[in-house]
């Protein structure tokens, strides 16, 4: 080897260690930066040279600038961000659950608006003063105004998450661009050489690892450098190819009950993890179920409470009363005319006083229903009422019973037709009044709609609160049964008690909030693990590279103190 490929060699050197000494000095820089890949300079020997008997080096040259990353711990971390990020939703989901409930009202929770209702019912036992009545009614309408706000508050939740998944699918397209572009970039800056275009990848894996937070993928790098994305089986990105998704509105425009599909082919984007399983899992199955709870509890307090209170009477009869639910039709079977709840054959009395005579009649009113072509239906019922003295009974345009004493001297109530089942509970009216709406408490069948019956509500109506089962005024012996109901056990309800499906609905909150935060504990310790072995790869340790950094300056200075020894020898050649 000459003197002047000695000085190449040396040259080389140089050259290979200043590559060297930016690629630390790039580790350096961003070693605080989030993502961040550390990279390394491949070395490796510029080949031989054979001179005489002997074989000499070249020196050296950089074989390329790659990534320190470990492929395997990076796909499973993909995988436990999901996983992660979906326990993390279903958690504050529950959170906000719990929150909602202990700011029912000022007392806390919706315990204490049932407790502080039939408490007041209490009040009435024995007792023929009005105010007590009043307050009842005024307890109900609290108790009422306190379900809807449960609702609506559960409500706002479930809107929230429904503009989170609208939200999901923007994020999700703005995603897979930035990786399609970063795709292409990286593939023509890749092209013909060996180096990783760090900076790029870094960029991209950034936008990877928040993908994989909203969705669960799978990802696979082809050997152009681009990265290949499916979700379910379906490819998202391909290279320098992306498919869109869409909120697909199944309710019309209602965002609460959509999905995200592909807009394409109109597919549903099937995840199996991520933000959006758990916004899914939040709007439908945690959030969904306590609504559709809420309004069962709802709507068993109503229908049941009013089976009770409908076979009572109160100081004063009514003359002019219209049943609060209407049907589909006057001459279907009561329990297929549209009614929100379903009657049974049963009987009840209709009471006619007589104000001037003091005399009280009493007429039974049979209800059947059986399935057979005799099936009572509003018009039958309608005409058994309308044939009794004294009062009349129609059925209004919107499918609604009105019954109306003929003079103002005549008044009218309900009893049950057994009076020994009534004491009990176990009335046998089949729940048609309660059903239909007549001389009920409550109106209405869901959280949304539950309220106190306007009939009853105003000083001048609680004279009407139905305390009594023996007559107008008699005794307050329904009253006894209405105050202990919270407890008593409902057969539409498996046996279980109002107070029971209260309990329930509030342990089911806690009992989930307990478990997704276990559940979602336990994925912070396993990604924190995985993140732990990604950074013992691929972070940037600042001693190690202040060693590397001396190292290759120890390189450069002998190798620019080799150059200047060459640089000598020529000179001396040059003067002998």
């Amino acid at each position: 080897m000459s003197l002047f490929g000695s000085i190449q060699m040396g040259g080389n050197a140089l050259q290979a260690m200043q590559i060297g000494l930016q690629v630390v000095g790039d580790n350096i820089a961003n070693a605080n930066t989030p993502g961040y890949v550390r990279q390394e300079a491949v070395f490796e020997p510029s080949g031989v040279q054979k001179k005489g008997g002997l074989v000499l080096g070249l020196g050296v040259s950089v074989d390329s600038i790659i990534q320190k990353i470990d492929k395997f711990v990076q796909a499973r971390l993909v995988g436990a961000k999901g996983d992660r990020a979906n326990a993390d939703v279903q958690q504050q989901v529950y959170r906000d659950l719990e929150t909602t409930l202990n700011e029912l009202s000022d007392s806390g929770d919706l315990s204490s608006s049932l407790s502080g209702f039939f408490q007041s019912i209490e009040n009435v036992l024995g007792s023929q003063d009005v105010a007590s009545r009043n307050l009842v009614m005024g307890k109900g309408q609290a108790l009422a105004d306190d379900i809807h706000n449960l609702h609506d508050r559960v409500q706002g939740i479930n809107d929230e998450l429904g503009n989170r998944i609208s939200a999901a699918a923007d994020e999700i397209n703005n995603l897979t661009e930035q990786i399609r572009q970063l795709n292409v970039q990286i593939a023509a800056n890749e092209v013909g050489g060996n180096s990783q275009a760090g900076g790029l990848r870094v960029q991209r894996q950034n936008a990877v690892d928040r993908l994989s937070e909203i969705i669960g993928i799978n990802v696979a790098e082809q050997s152009s450098g681009g990265l290949s994305i499916s979700v379910g089986g379906d490819i998202l990105v391909y290279e320098g190819e992306r498919q869109e998704v869409e909120l697909n509105k199944t309710g019309g425009n209602d965002a609460n009950s959509g999905f995200i599909q592909f807009k394409n082919s109109q597919g549903k984007l099937n995840t199996k993890t991520g933000e959006l399983l758990g916004l899914y899992a939040g709007r439908d199955t945690i959030v969904g179920g306590f609504a559709k709870r809420l309004d069962s509890l709802a709507g068993t307090l109503a229908f049941e409470f009013n089976k009770v209170y409908s076979q009572g009477q109160g100081l004063v009869g009514f003359q002019d009363l219209t049943s609060q639910e209407a049907v589909d039709n006057p001459n279907a079977p009561l329990d297929a005319a549209g009614l929100p709840f379903t009657p049974e054959s049963g009987a009840f009395n209709l009471l006619v006083h007589n104000k001037e005579t003091n005399l009280t009649g009493s007429t039974t009113i049979q209800v059947h229903l059986h399935g057979m072509d005799n099936d009572t239906t509003l018009a039958d019922l309608a005409a058994q009422i309308d044939a009794i003295d004294g009062i009349s009974a129609s059925i209004t345009v919107r499918g609604q019973l009105r019954i109306k004493a003929d003079s103002s001297n005549v008044d009218f109530s309900f009893s049950a037709a057994d009076t020994n089942r009534a004491a009990s509970g176990d009335n046998g009216t089949g729940g048609v009044l309660a059903a239909l709406g007549l001389n009920t408490f409550f109106t209405g069948s869901t959280a949304a709609s539950l309220g106190v019956n306007e009939q009853l509500q105003g000083v001048a109506n609680a004279d009407k609160f139905a305390a009594s089962l023996g007559g107008l005024g008699v005794d307050t012996r329904n009253a006894e049964l209405l105050s202990v109901f919270m407890d008593r056990p409902i057969q539409s309800a498996d046996g279980s008690s109002l107070s029971d499906l209260q309990n329930q609905l509030v342990s089911e909150v806690t009992q989930g909030s307990s478990v997704a935060k276990s559940v979602a504990d336990g994925f912070h310790t396993f990604e924190s693990s995985l993140e732990g072995q990604r950074q013992s790869a691929s972070g940037v340790s600042i001693d190690e590279e202040a060693v590397n950094m001396l190292t290759l300056q120890r390189i450069y200075q002998a190798s620019a103190k080799y150059i200047a020894t060459i640089s000598d020898l020529l000179d001396q050649l040059v003067k002998l």
